[in-house]
């Protein structure tokens, strides 16, 4: 289970810092742009979203603080397994491989994340 959760944390990093930088720098040629990811790039928006990717990645690569990487990534990793799911279906299995390195990775840092579901916090 170690080497698994390893390999993850290396493959989805991989994943999201070639795939952040090519949102600044296109060294890998990207396909017509649907609608939606045509204005997403046309207002800015995606420069953020590929700096979360870029940073996320990083943090994974360099073992450091893993649990905030797997935060910033979890409405990234969503939001394109919906795009893909819902919206444009070409590379939708690259949707399934981020769900799955993500799935392996919370599920081995669940008892962490278990802190953010108590519904009630107690007082200090």
């Amino acid at each position: 289970m170690k080497t698994a959760v390893h390999i993850a944390r290396i493959l989805l990093g991989l994943i999201f810092l070639v795939f952040g930088l090519n949102g600044f720098y296109t060294f890998i040629p990207v396909p017509e742009y649907h609608p939606f990811m045509a204005l997403l790039v046309s207002s800015g928006l995606i420069f953020f979203v590929k700096a979360i990717e870029v940073t996320a990645g990083l943090l994974l690569l360099l073992n450091r603080f893993v649990l905030a990487a797997l935060v910033l990534l979890g409405p990234v990793v969503v939001n394109i397994a919906l795009f893909h799911l819902l919206i444009d279906h070409r590379n939708w299995p690259i949707a399934l491989v981020n769900l799955l390195l993500y799935g392996v990775l919370v599920g081995n840092y669940w008892a962490y994340f278990k802190v953010f579901l108590k519904p009630k916090v107690d007082q200090l």
